[in-house]
């Protein structure tokens, strides 16, 4: 178990009055003692099971979905030991990722990504009406970050949105924060083609999707490993959103490198 979730657990115990002791991010007897005092969790466990079915109560008394408590450690849990550190070291709302909770915002009037002829009435043929959007900071090609990008083509009807997310992006961040976060790790925009393994075209015809750092939000992978579900990022996802650009990866808990001017 990693030290910044023991450590997370001995300051919660403390702060409940259980004497987890020195708040030094190891299992020691002391943290076992205080995590013995907590109803629910079984005595036989081994401590490292306790300790799990700590954060699993907490998230629990908090509203937040972590399923049995039972001590293992899966992406459930993980997602709740995030959306915990959000609401108890953090004082933010929980993280929000089941697209029925989230509030649905569509200024710019996007369309529905299905069926295909309404993306061709809203947006034309595909690989059509592009236009060249300057960034207003600069991006590097994520499997090239030697590579820097000043601009790129997007469709004509996305360009000013497109404009002012990223705009508001330097605003929020700042150019140093938007480096850390790999927020100008730039995954391509434009690029007629059919979507993988299928008979449609890719969102990326029409030049009204974008994929961000690639690496670290690969297709198949969830909230248990994509960075785009840390709460780093929920000021990124929240200015897409009032843009009414959709994130696969919040909606749906893939692709999260991938955002969309089209709804589903």
């Amino acid at each position: 178990m990693k030290k910044k979730i023991i450590k997370f657990i001995q300051f919660q115990l403390n702060l409940m009055g259980e004497n987890a002791g020195l708040v030094d991010g190891i299992l020691g007897p002391g943290t076992t003692e205080a995590l013995n005092q907590i109803k629910g969790i079984p005595f036989q466990w081994p401590k490292t099971r306790k300790a799990v079915a700590f954060i699993q109560i907490l998230a629990q008394k908090e509203g937040i979905e972590t399923g049995e408590i039972d001590g293992y450690w899966g992406p459930q849990t993980a997602f709740a030991f995030e959306s915990l550190e959000q609401v108890l070291i953090e004082k933010k709302d929980p993280i929000v990722w089941r697209p029925e909770d989230m509030e649905v915002q569509n200024p710019n009037n996007w369309p529905l990504q299905r069926p295909e002829d309404g993306l061709d009435k809203f947006y034309g043929p595909v690989g059509e009406n592009q236009t060249r959007i300057a960034l207003p900071y600069p991006h590097k090609l994520a499997w090239k970050t030697t590579t820097i990008v000043n601009s790129f083509f997007c469709h004509e009807k996305v360009h000013d949105s497109l404009l002012r997310v990223l705009s508001r992006v330097v605003d929020n961040y700042g150019l140093e924060e938007i480096q850390q976060l790999r927020l100008d790790l730039w995954g391509g925009c434009l690029n007629v083609r059919k979507k993988r393994g299928g008979t449609s075209y890719s969102l990326h015809s029409w030049g009204i999707a974008i994929d961000y750092d690639p690496g670290h939000n690969q297709l198949q992978w969830g909230r248990d490993r994509a960075s785009f579900v840390k709460p780093d990022y929920d000021t990124w996802w929240r200015l897409w959103e009032e843009e009414g650009w959709l994130s696969l990866g919040r909606s749906r808990n893939f692709d999260w490198m991938h955002v969309q001017a089209a709804k589903i």
